[in-house]
């Protein structure tokens, strides 16, 4: 009798011993989180908020946070991190909508400033037309103003307001106006850095349309068919078409099935013993299927259908995949 309890005990103790080494290895390989432990991309969000707000910040220093350039671009960075799905999107926004705004911050600023020389030039009272230049110069403010169009007063309060550009200033009906040497340059780089940021989010596009490849983290699906080929048993559309919904409501990033991207606009059917994916036969038993996401996520949410599809002899191999690269899909 004792040495059954002292069996039972130590095929317990066994038993517990190998599920905490089972629960520490998934632990470190990333594939469960304790409670209130933070996801990757909960962590590259958490990131991207702080630069958020240190761009807020920024702007405000500045005090052009209420500007609506600024308020735009701000919006749009919470808007665009916040619905990001994986952590490669939220460091490409970053990328993107850390430089835009900063360039945006920037641009308010200098145009602050130099409204700011404007209106102290307009306080006085000028002549019917002329013109003026105002720079720095080694760190010392310039005037070159030939016919003395502004008084000493002005010229001092102009010197207390931080720039370090050059500005041409245009006198014509008594009213003057600024055309900044460098402002051509500057919105240059701005549109420059526009339309890398445009290119960058129309690939992300094309990706998630499915018309560009992918690259992440995955699992490969086999689908046999029954051992028996009894009609019964045999890969049909429908099978297929369902596992690809539970793929995609799991959090499925991209679909491939025998080699063919799923977009909007992909029909999977049937066509005698033949399965056409975007109107193209593919290899059947197996019938493989990739997709790109969360792998532990994407293996769990095919297990009632992988019973289902068992009771009629049809077996499903799953595989996760640190990296599965899926293909793009030419338009025809």
């Amino acid at each position: 009798m004792k040495k059954s309890i002292v069996s039972i005990l130590y095929r317990v103790i066994v038993l517990i011993v190998l599920i905490l080494n089972v629960f520490l290895l998934a632990r470190l390989l990333g594939l469960i989180y304790l409670p209130g432990e933070l996801t990757p991309l909960e962590k590259a969000k958490q990131g991207a908020q702080a630069a958020i707000k240190y761009s807020e910040e920024m702007a405000a220093s500045y005090g052009v946070n209420r500007h609506k350039p600024v308020a735009d671009i701000l919006a749009r960075f919470k808007y665009e991190i916040e619905r990001a799905d994986n952590v490669e999107e939220v460091a490409s926004l970053m990328l993107d909508y850390g430089r835009q705004t900063q360039d945006i911050i920037f641009r308010e600023a200098q145009n602050k400033r130099l409204n700011s020389i404007l209106n102290i030039v307009n306080s006085q009272e000028l002549p019917e037309e002329g013109s003026l230049t105002i720079s720095k110069v080694d760190g010392k403010i310039k005037f070159l103003d030939p016919e003395n169009i502004l008084t000493g007063e002005i010229k001092e309060r102009i010197k207390a307001i931080p720039f370090n550009q050059t500005i041409e200033i245009v006198i014509q009906n008594k009213r003057a106006s600024i055309v900044t040497t460098g402002d051509i340059f500057s919105q240059v780089d701005f549109l420059h850095t526009k339309v890398a940021s445009l290119e960058r989010q129309l690939k992300l596009l094309e990706q998630k349309a499915g018309y560009a490849p992918m690259t992440g983290p995955g699992i490969i699906i086999k689908v046999f068919d029954n051992s028996n080929l009894e009609d019964t048993g045999i890969v049909h559309d429908a099978d297929i078409r369902n596992l690809i919904n539970e793929l995609m409501a799991a959090g499925a990033r991209g679909v491939e099935v025998g080699g063919q991207r799923l977009t909007v606009n992909s029909a999977i059917r049937c066509v005698g013993p033949t399965i056409l994916v975007n109107n193209k036969p593919i290899s059947v038993n197996p019938v493989i299927i990739k997709a790109v996401g969360d792998a532990q996520v994407l293996a769990s949410s095919l297990d009632i259908i992988k019973n289902q599809l068992k009771a009629f002899g049809i077996e499903l191999e799953i595989v996760a995949q640190k990296e599965i690269t899926l293909n793009g899909q030419r338009g025809e």
